[in-house]
């Protein structure tokens, strides 16, 4: 039994996955709002495929489909025969994901420029969670464990899970937020 300040999160099984899932779908519902709520193509863009993502991440963390993608992944290892060297396969997918996911979000930027702080905080969140997802994806063994390091009582892939979404509440819900006062 924990006794950590989030005991709740572990007595039952599917309490933060479902605390996620809905933190996707609030995240999500936030940037639909905000791609209703402006004029500007390239943020309406933003906000659109901002929301796919989420609705994306939601949808693979109830149906759980980095798992099935895993198991995929070692049946064909093994069926070609390079189940033993698959341990440079996965350090490569967790390098070039811990590259790309930056530069898109380099990219992303740079389209995204002069508009406002708010879209920004999203993105920086979008990016946590991309780097997140590749990462776990990967399944690297020692990374697993390193993953599942205690930080305030929750594990390290829950708490880098629902900062990144909590970065993206912020910023999509950021005008809505401090828009009275200023």
């Amino acid at each position: 039994m924990n006794n950590g300040a989030f005991e709740w999160a572990s007595q039952g099984a599917g309490t933060l996955p479902w605390l996620a899932v809905t933190g996707y779908l609030v995240a999500a519902g936030l940037c639909w709002f905000r791609r209703t709520s402006t004029w500007e193509s390239r943020e309406r863009l933003f906000w659109l495929l901002s929301t796919l993502f989420l609705l994306g991440l939601a949808i693979n963390k109830q149906l759980d489909l980095q798992t099935a993608l895993t198991e995929l992944g070692r049946l064909l290892a093994s069926s070609e025969g390079w189940y033993g060297e698959r341990r440079a396969f996965q350090q490569t997918i967790i390098l070039v994901g811990l590259v790309v996911a930056p530069a898109i979000g380099i990219v992303v930027a740079w389209l995204m420029r002069g508009m406002r702080a708010s879209n920004f905080t999203t993105l920086l969140g979008m990016c946590l969670l991309g780097a997140f997802v590749i990462v776990r994806a990967a399944s690297f063994h020692h990374v697993d464990v390193e993953m599942r390091t205690p930080v305030f009582g929750l594990k390290l892939h829950t708490v880098l899970e629902l900062v990144g979404i909590a970065v993206v509440i912020l910023g999509a819900g950021w005008p809505r937020a401090f828009s009275r006062s200023t």
